[in-house]
């Protein structure tokens, strides 16, 4: 598995709106930028994303479409992609994300991740 392949993958765990996944891969002082919300930290959005569970809310379908990634450093990589998805709601998003990801040891764990909705989304 390619390194681009093994970050997709991560970044697709992400998308399941799995709390204990996002506690254990973004790092404690992680930054998230996301449209409408602002910049919030990995706790944030780990309460956010317990609540969307709660309420019943989850993505139906989730596409990562042209990922690319910059390697910056040995332990450093940026990973970019377009996200088409569908909530279980049948609300549409479609955004260009970013993610910087820093190796730890053996795990690739997330410094920052950013969101743009994609124009005339």
């Amino acid at each position: 598995m390619t390194q681009l392949d093994h970050l997709v993958e991560i970044e697709r765990s992400l998308w399941t709106n799995d709390a204990k996944v996002y506690q254990s891969t973004f790092l404690p002082d992680a930054v998230l930028v996301f449209p409408g919300v602002g910049r919030i930290d990995r706790d944030f959005a780990v309460n956010a994303i317990r609540n969307e569970n709660a309420s019943g809310r989850a993505w139906a379908e989730v596409r990562l479409e042209d990922p690319a990634l910059a390697t910056i450093t040995s332990s450093v990589a940026l990973l970019t992609y377009e996200a088409k998805g569908v909530w279980n709601d049948g609300t549409e998003e479609h955004s260009h994300c970013a993610s910087v990801y820093v190796k730890h040891g053996d795990s690739w764990c997330v410094a920052l991740h950013q969101q743009t909705p994609a124009v005339g989304s």
